[in-house]
């Protein structure tokens, strides 16, 4: 009867306040109903859930981390779910410190990360390209990610098997694993991680002894899958020459790349190809004229051909917009030339502002404020 009525009570929990209301009365009321509450856990973590209609992120993990003292204050056990939430809650609010406390509690226990926990949790990164993550919590900073990622600061003198970052969970025989972690190393612009992660790959079982994949893309194995995505993350990690290295190592053809973005980014540093062909050739006069033809819509022209049968290259630009509306949008705090960047960690020098705040954030000082006193008679 007493967990009817808990589940009842937690089932109407709209914020944070009910939810530690229904905790706190459960604690308090003997050990029976203490160990009731525990075992409610997917009520409790649905109504945390439910939460986030009416508050931020960070009130979720504040909740969570409140409601892990009090568990541990009356020895009530806290469910690995909790942990794995917590976890997925500490990500999404970018917070360095929940991270650590709960991927050292989650270490404590002994037990695995499955990876669907771990793909979530590097998901709740943001590294999405979209920039569909940043919205509500913003950007990860670079220093602290590659540290839940590869070992905390304070923790590094620890023997590996007292380590608790992220990499401990990492299982590089399992593609479900790796996949999301050569990403999330990609995004954190770590070159070398990334070709360390391709030395390995090398090596591995998958790409030594490949499968065939049930993919809608014939003749594809575990072998190509990989070397697809390492081309793909290294170009992200900005490491173009050593996504050239890998494009010829792997012995795939520059062509038989599929997406244009990856083709694109690798022409950008055409410098460190070293297998060059016709089809590489075409391909960046191609990309040429995608970048000629960026410029002149960024700058309000286009180009009229002379009309001469044999010669297109003659020719003249004509204005198409107003010039003064351009400048405008050109000295936009927003414009950019380039693609957006979206889905990577910022730097400690450079914070992340939300646009819709940016021009608050960037506007310049004038007059000293005067006193309510002072302008209250201004204005008699």
């Amino acid at each position: 009867m007493a967990r009817q009525v808990l589940r009842a009570q937690l089932l109407r929990c709209e914020t944070p306040k009910d939810i530690r209301r229904v905790v706190a009365t459960a604690l308090v009321h003997g050990r029976a109903t203490r160990q009731h509450i525990a075992a409610l856990h997917e009520p409790l973590m649905r109504a945390l859930y439910r939460c986030r209609n009416n508050v931020d992120d960070q009130a979720i993990l504040d909740t969570l981390s409140g409601i892990h003292s009090r568990f541990k204050i009356y020895d009530v056990r806290f469910d690995p779910q909790f942990l794995m939430l917590a976890l997925k809650f500490a990500a999404r609010t970018r917070s360095l410190k929940g991270m650590k406390k709960y991927l050292k509690a989650l270490r404590q226990t002994g037990l695995k990360m499955t990876s669907n926990v771990f793909r979530a949790i590097i998901a709740k990164f943001s590294i999405g390209h979209r920039g569909l993550g940043e919205i509500r919590n913003g950007r990860w900073n670079r220093s602290e990610l590659l540290q839940v990622l590869t070992g905390f600061d304070d923790a590094k003198h620890l023997p590996p098997e007292q380590q608790y970052h992220l990499g401990c969970y990492l299982d590089r025989s399992d593609w479900q694993y790796l996949h999301g972690w050569v990403a999330v190393l990609a995004r954190c612009k770590d070159a070398d991680a990334v070709w360390h992660e391709w030395q390995l790959w090398k090596k591995s079982e998958a790409r030594m002894k490949p499968k065939n994949l049930a993919s809608m893309h014939k003749l594809m194995t575990t072998k190509l899958r990989g070397d697809y995505w390492f081309i793909e993350q290294m170009t992200f990690s900005g490491g173009l020459k050593e996504a050239w290295r890998i494009l010829e190592e792997s012995g795939i053809k520059f062509t038989s790349i599929r997406k244009e973005r990856i083709k694109t980014r690798l022409l950008e540093g055409v410098e460190y190809c070293t297998i060059w062909s016709d089809d590489i050739r075409n391909e960046l006069i191609r990309k040429y004229d995608a970048d000629l033809l960026q410029i002149e819509i960024a700058l309000g022209v286009r180009w009229v051909p002379s009309g001469e049968p044999d010669d297109d290259a003659q020719g003249y630009h004509a204005l198409v917009e107003d010039q003064e509306q351009v400048l405008e949008r050109l000295g936009a705090d927003d414009w950019k030339f380039e693609e957006e960047d979206f889905g990577y960690p910022y730097e400690a020098s450079s914070p992340i502002v939300p646009l819709q705040e940016r021009s608050l954030h960037d506007a310049v000082e004038t007059t000293p404020v005067e006193p309510l006193e002072v302008a209250a008679k201004g204005a008699a």
